[in-house]
């Protein structure tokens, strides 16, 4: 658990701006299929988290001990492939799994095993990448994601071919949200058509990353009240989010409805997690459902 003081001497670096924003923003209530939505998919997340996800069997249903990924367990999804992504800017596991009840196929990345010491240790490099003219995008996470590219892209492409007419579906919590971010804009770029959904997502490159990431269609990026972890790295390093947030209001432990998740637009906003002005770390643990309970 991070101290109250190093909580508090990062406030200074992550507290925002305050400055006329350049347009009027006004938050927006989700749907009720929005809301189902998030909750499948932060529970594939979840399911990231889960030993028995990772260093199983393939062919094995995807399971979560801490029984934070009921729908998904309902649905009989079944794991097709896993994958260990860890280097020194993270230990990310993920899998890939196929759910037949929502013809699915689902590229989950997990978050840190330890997200407060993953916290305090944050690396702030840039490196220029090729998903866009002047992207530039974290080092570290650019280079998991890199080390395991080529056989999770033959993975997602004989799934697609097992599975005719199945939406994929990319999706990740922390650590694991920003390479699915990078991963799946990669993907993208190959060819795939993809969903992308992120919880907790850290600020992954520069406004040009951030600005193309806008430009994509079904991005979901979810952030929950003051988490820390969206606001870092700080923007004075660089680092832009993509518009639009979609951020959950209730408190930890309380499942939201759909006026407790508002769609904010505006690269960069400080209309929703990053106007908070103290950062949290339990805010991070909660996404809908206690999302890194099996870590």
């Amino acid at each position: 658990m991070l101290s109250f003081a190093y909580l508090g001497a990062l406030v200074a670096v992550v507290a925002p701006v305050i400055a006329a924003p350049t347009s009027i923003l006004i938050p927006r209530d989700i749907s009720s299929d929005v809301l189902s939505e998030l909750t499948l998919f932060a529970e594939y997340s979840a399911a990231a988290y889960c030993t028995s996800n990772f260093g199983g069997s393939n062919g094995a249903d995807v399971t979560c001990s801490a029984g934070n990924c009921p729908e998904v367990q309902s649905a009989g999804a079944t794991l097709l492939y896993e994958f260990d992504l860890s280097n020194d800017f993270g230990d990310t596991t993920g899998y890939l799994a196929v759910d037949n009840t929502n013809q699915l196929i689902v590229l989950a990345f997990r978050g840190s095993s330890d997200i407060s010491n993953w916290v305090a240790n944050l690396d702030y490099d840039l490196t220029d990448v090729d998903l866009c003219d002047g992207c530039q995008a974290h080092s570290g996470w650019w280079s998991a994601w890199g080390s395991g590219a080529n056989d999770i892209t033959a993975q997602v492409q004989s799934a697609q071919s097992t599975y005719p007419g199945y939406k994929l579906v990319v999706t990740g919590h922390s650590l694991g949200g920003a390479i699915a971010a990078l991963g799946g804009s990669a993907l993208r770029n190959a060819g795939y058509q993809l969903d992308l959904y992120t919880y907790g997502q850290p600020r992954v490159g520069n406004k040009a990353l951030a600005e193309y990431l806008t430009n994509q269609a079904d991005y979901w990026r979810v952030t929950h009240e003051n988490d820390i972890v969206p606001r870092l790295p700080p923007e004075s390093f660089g680092f832009s989010h993509a518009s639009p947030e979609f951020w959950i209001t209730s408190d930890n432990g309380v499942t939201p409805t759909t006026s407790d998740v508002q769609e904010i637009e505006g690269i960069d906003s400080n209309a929703g997690n990053t106007g908070e002005a103290i950062p949290s770390i339990d805010a991070h643990k909660f996404y809908i459902i206690a999302i890194s309970a099996c870590s």
